[in-house]
């Protein structure tokens, strides 16, 4: 513990250094940052993994460090107790996977190609989950990646990647929620007072001392520090233009948060940087980060643009039961949908342990970056239009969804049709982005042309892919538009209606 209390001082030194610029540690200061820089706005579309300890089991979920220890769960993930204990035996634990994570098929460089064909235009690398276990080189946890398990400092061998192209790097962090993570004895280590504590008279997480910075086994001033000193070692080595966070950091101390963001923000204004922070929930004031909803969409239009994440493969991180994917169809869609509501989409694939990308999510991946290949002009550096869509899917929150306190409106998203229309603008082009190829009918009316944009006065329409001539007129119904004779590369997922307006 004694180098890790080392490292602290050396970083709180080195962010004392920074007292003369521009951010301090107070709401009314952190307020100034601008939360959507205008290349968050332009992306729409980018990916990042869940790896690490947990995919050498690669079974349940990346929450298996948490309940391989807890007995008597419900729901969700109640089966992966029994399954270690039968699997591994009861002196098995979650430290000793560590020496069998090699890695030995990591590329850095094909991880990046592969996301950056797929279409992303920001590009992330997971920095540490829930389970204590970091993915960079680091002072403060001894029990990181570099030292460990695989000896790769994953967040710079993809940041490095990531910093040589045209694009944006993104580190994730979902820590704020480790002290609360592995189960306690009772009376030990007071916490927050939550749900989602899990206290036993004796717990089965090791409690011997060369242990306790794994298993969160300290104060929650320890836990405190322990969380801005990780945050703080990635802002001065690698200053990600974005950091994402979990839902945990709002068990962190109001002022650990407050000198996260000036760290952050000061940090990256000496280096020229307009950076990004998301919130899930309200552990940060939204006048400063962008909102944050998991696998759901808004119900309309938002003034401000916002974030949703989505899965690539069956589960986060890889697992070995279920070999499924995304269908990038479906993932079209989905995105066309968000980015008409002013949404920005993340996916997150699950490498297997040794490195290997699963195939299925590999053609999830070359799906997607097929049909933005042809037509992202309809998704990037877009803004909504003045309605989002029409059609007759209906999307509604679901009342029985465990993750609602962190969504929204998610049931009915992979549902999205053919005969749903979904909107974006480019200045005076209007995209219409049918959600598929519609086999029943090839006419179809674009409503808000006799509604909301009954004003606009529409000079051409062209179907994106295709060189026939499209046949078109403005109704009382509003614009009519007919399919061409010839389905367009890759329009099984979305057809693009291209409307340029006059001025």
């Amino acid at each position: 513990m004694k180098n890790v209390l080392t490292a602290f001082s050396l970083l709180f030194t080195c962010c004392g250094s920074l007292a003369a610029a521009p951010y301090s540690a107070d709401w009314d200061s952190l307020k100034r940052h601008e939360a959507v820089p205008e290349w968050f706005a332009d992306a729409k579309l980018c990916v990042y993994f869940h790896w690490g300890v947990y995919s050498v089991p690669a079974w349940g979920s990346e929450w298996y460090p948490r309940w391989m220890y807890i007995h008597d769960r419900e729901g969700w993930g109640s089966d992966i107790y029994e399954y270690h204990k039968n699997t591994y035996g009861p002196e098995m634990h979650y430290h000793d996977f560590i020496p069998q994570w090699k890695a030995d098929k990591f590329d850095a460089k094909e991880w990046v190609d592969m996301f950056e064909d797929m279409g992303a235009k920001f590009i992330g690398s997971i920095a540490e989950h829930h389970d204590g276990f970091s993915l960079w080189d680091s002072e403060v946890n001894e029990w990181n990646s570099a030292v460990m398990g695989p000896g790769i400092d994953v967040v710079k061998a993809i940041g490095d990647e990531v910093k040589k192209r045209d694009l944006k790097y993104m580190a994730t962090f979902h820590h704020g929620f480790h002290m609360m993570f592995y189960p306690k004895p009772e009376n030990t280590w007071l916490r927050p007072v939550s749900r989602h504590n899990w206290v036993y008279e004796d717990v089965e997480v090791p409690q011997d001392e060369q242990y306790r910075t794994l298993y969160g086994n300290m104060t929650y001033d320890e836990a405190n520090e322990l969380w801005l000193g990780k945050l703080n070692e990635v802002i001065e080595a690698h200053c990600p233009d974005y950091i994402w966070m979990d839902f945990g950091q709002r068990y962190i101390k109001e002022s650990h948060r407050q000198q996260f963001l000036a760290n952050y923000f000061n940090k990256a204004a000496a280096e020229g940087k307009d950076v990004v922070v998301n919130t899930k929930g309200t552990f940060f004031p939204t006048d400063l980060a962008v909102v944050n909803v998991e696998r759901a969409t808004m119900e309309d239009i938002t003034s401000e643009v916002w974030i949703t994440d989505f899965i690539l493969g069956a589960s986060w991180c890889y697992n070995q039961a279920k070999r499924t994917a995304l269908d990038p169809k479906q993932a079209i869609r989905m995105l066309a949908e968000v980015v008409s509501k002013n949404g920005v989409m993340l996916l997150s694939a699950g490498p297997m342990a040794d490195g290997t990308m699963p195939e299925e999510q590999v053609e999830a991946m070359k799906g997607i970056g097929a049909w933005m290949k042809l037509y992202g002009e309809a998704i990037y550096e877009t803004r909504p239009f003045v309605v989002f869509g029409e059609g007759p899917t209906e999307l509604k929150r679901d009342p029985e969804d465990v993750w609602n306190e962190y969504g929204a409106i998610k049931k009915g998203l992979k549902k999205l049709n053919a005969k749903d229309i979904r909107y974006t603008q480019k200045g005076d082009t209007v995209y219409a982005i049918q959600l598929g190829w519609n086999n029943e009918q090839s006419e179809r009316e674009l409503t808000v042309f006799a509604g909301d944009a009954k004003g606009l006065k529409v000079k051409a329409v062209s179907v994106l892919g295709s060189k026939e001539p499209v046949k078109w007129k403005r109704t009382k119904k509003g614009l009519l538009v007919t399919q061409p004779k010839v389905k367009p590369a890759e329009a099984d997922a979305a057809l693009v209606y291209r409307i340029d307006l006059s001025n």
